[in-house]
């Protein structure tokens, strides 16, 4: 992915770019390493980034979403962290290549919505029985 420039809309990187630039930095929400970590996540989770892809450079994709280059390396840990991505020396960040980052970013995705409902008012027995019925089916 680092090899084609960020702003060629129509090359995987600038596709990337784009899905980022609507989804990070919304005023009110969350912090914005955080609003891009769920994007990232969200982009392996559903395909666009798929094992073994690069992200792009950390300055590269600063300076793209007009951010400090700070916050995405600290995004980039975290995805590391998650288990959704793997850095090597002078190799970049790389979606890991194997299945255990797609069932990472959907433990995540699970539990993000499991937050938001809780936060919404639904009661943690509720959500029990609902995780209970989903995994019984």
């Amino acid at each position: 992915m680092n090899d084609t420039p960020l702003n060629d809309p129509s090359s995987k990187p600038g596709e990337l770019l784009a899905l980022l630039a609507t989804q990070v930095g919304k005023p009110g929400s969350l912090p914005v390493y955080l609003q891009l970590r769920q994007a990232l996540a969200q982009a392996i989770q559903d395909g666009r980034l798929r094992p073994g892809d690069s992200l792009p450079a950390v300055r590269a994709l600063a300076s793209a979403l007009a951010l400090a280059p700070n916050t995405v390396a600290k995004t980039y840990a975290l995805l590391q962290d998650d288990g959704l991505t793997e850095n090597r020396a002078g190799a970049g960040t790389r979606v890991r290549a194997d299945s255990a980052a797609g069932q990472q970013s959907g433990l995540l995705e699970l539990r993000r919505c499991l937050q938001e409902l809780k936060a919404a008012g639904v009661r943690p027995d509720e959500l029990r029985a609902l995780v209970d019925e989903v995994l019984a089916g």
